[in-house]
């Protein structure tokens, strides 16, 4: 296939400083113009170092614009940056060209680097016709459409675009990803193959693979010790950590908290202004499900801002970090619960388990609900809002009955949007069958849930076409993911969109996206989220 016109986006080169535009005789972007892609030039960081490139790529890759695929052009310092980058996101780099990489330690890409790599010496006036052909080669693969498959790594485009995913269920239910110097990985479709795979005892969870599914960096794999959580520890921790939080966060329970979510709902609304623009995901999305959090675990109010930082700022922030401060603030919540019992879900936690449970468990199941709960729902909160103000029908349709289709509308969002667009990756213990394909010991699985939502063979093409589809009985999804390792705060998350969807329904019908507003622009990641949702409330209906 064409790594560069990949599906997943049209292909860019970026130029790392002003410097690389000049590389031999006809110089790199007149090649790339012939070659079809789209040029852009990064301007060097401060002191041009290559920590200030990794720095200034960083930010790069989460701007609005940042294309899904590129080819990276490096010069110096510079190169070091960029085969780093390549290294910890092959979904997103097509390709790298290395001029003069410096220092000598950095005149090579890491072991095993899953794109083409092409080094030059000395930026002379040899160089051009190289890199032409360099850039030619990447475009002379078979097409796509006739091997669907073949992807060096798919990029987060395709993992959330239906209509990609569509093309893979379509090519059989079981693919190999063929990316040199990853570890084997299949790619499962469907919605029954899907939750076959999710249910399989012989599948264990595994993170210890980038999102490319190569091996994790020893580094990169230091990660909070919460991360050893019902994911990946072993089966019996796995069902003594599970059962100590199923036994109390009950549908039941969670019902008793839907006063306390609505009076927060409604008093982040009751802060936005009535008469400009309010940026949707900044002011809603994104605080409700952590003040949500904090109203299930007891977190007093004076200190949800602590660990509303946490969760927005400091969680997502590379490296990967143990936070033990925020285990200490848990650890002194759990002491109180000890002390003085209370109707939140470390208070029942505490009192019903006594000195049966540790302290330790009580906050790793804390942080884990943390860490899992807020980002799935704030991209659900997202994206979900903005599909309605799209297809207005189905907006008008909530807002006509909140109360009765607010709930629906959840499920049908949890379909359409699908937050987490595969399962985490599940290593083969041995050698197990999946959907008929007999997968080797060793080997990784992963389910597309975008594929299995989207699944024509559950979902009826016509509708998934139209976008979401409120007026139909849900269709099911497997955007919480099935078995055992089900999400564990599910009742929970939809009962924080239902009554965020039904507050919003109700207060604002006449919410509509901004005028002028012309683009949505989304993170494109793991988890495709929107940065921002710039929208008018409307005149404000008064029961």
């Amino acid at each position: 296939m064409s790594a560069v016109q990949a599906s997943g986006g049209s292909g860019e080169l970026v130029l790392l400083g002003e410097g690389c535009t000049g590389t031999g005789a006809t110089g790199l972007e007149p090649l790339a113009v012939r070659g079809g892609l789209r040029v852009r030039t990064l301007t060097p960081p401060t002191g041009g170092g290559e920590d200030g490139w990794t720095a200034r790529l960083a930010g790069f890759l989460g701007a609005q614009d940042s294309p899904d695929r590129m080819v990276l052009v490096a010069e110096g310092r510079a190169c070091g940056a960029v085969f780093e980058l390549a290294d910890r996101h092959p979904e997103r780099v097509v390709a790298v060209v290395a001029i003069a990489p410096e220092p000598p330690a950095s005149d090579a890409p890491a072991p095993g680097l899953a794109c083409p790599v092409l080094v030059l010496p000395d930026p002379d006036d040899g160089s051009g016709p190289a890199v032409e052909r360099f850039l030619a080669a990447l475009r002379t693969g078979p097409a796509e459409e006739e091997c669907p498959v073949r992807n060096r790594a798919l990029s987060p485009a395709d993992l959330h675009e239906p209509s990609v995913m569509r093309r893979f269920a379509a090519a059989g239910p079981v693919h190999r990803l063929a990316s040199p110097g990853s570890v084997p990985t299949w790619v499962v479709t469907g919605h029954e193959a899907a939750r076959a795979v999710l249910a399989d005892p012989g599948l264990q969870g595994d993170t210890a693979t980038t999102a490319g599914y190569r091996p994790q960096p020893a580094g990169l794999a230091a990660v909070h010790p919460g991360d050893a959580d019902t994911i990946t520890v072993d089966a019996g921790e796995h069902g003594r950590l599970r059962g100590l939080v199923e036994r109390h966060l009950t549908d039941e329970w969670v019902d008793s908290l839907l006063p306390r979510l609505r009076r927060v709902a409604d008093g982040l609304l009751d802060a936005l202004p009535r008469d400009r623009e309010v940026d949707l995901v900044a002011a809603f999305a994104v605080p409700l499900p952590v003040a949500a959090l904090c109203v299930l675990l007891g977190v007093p109010e004076p200190d949800r801002p602590y660990l509303a930082d946490w969760l927005v700022r400091r969680v997502p922030t590379p490296p990967p970090a143990a936070h033990e401060d925020v285990d200490a603030y848990l650890g002194g919540l759990v002491a109180e619960r000890r002390e003085r019992p209370s109707d939140d879900l470390l208070g029942r936690m505490c009192e019903a388990e006594g000195d049966t449970v540790r302290d330790e468990d009580v906050v790793a199941a804390a942080r884990l609900l943390l860490v899992s709960g807020a980002r799935p729902t704030t991209t659900l909160l997202g994206n979900g809002v903005a599909a309605l103000l799209a297809h207005r029908e189905q907006w008008r349709l909530l807002t006509g009955d909140p109360d009765a289709v607010a709930g629906p509308a959840t499920e049908e969002l949890l379909r359409h949007v699908t937050p987490y667009p595969v399962g985490f990756a599940r290593r083969a213990v041995a050698p197990v069958d999946a959907a008929g394909v007999r997968v080797p010991a060793g080997h990784r699985v992963l389910a597309s849930l975008t594929a299995a939502n989207h699944d024509p063979a559950v979902v009826p093409p016509a509708g998934a076409a139209r976008g979401p589809d409120l007026g139909r009985a849900p269709w099911p999804h497997a955007s919480f993911g099935h078995g055992r390792h089900a999400c564990l705060g599910a009742g929970f998350a939809r009962a924080v969109v239902r009554t965020a969807l039904g507050t919003l329904a109700r207060r604002f019908p006449g919410l509509d996206l901004a005028p002028g507003t012309r683009e949505l622009h989304y993170r494109r990641s793991r988890v495709r989220y929107l940065l921002a949702l710039p929208v008018l409330l409307g005149p404000e209906h008064r029961a």
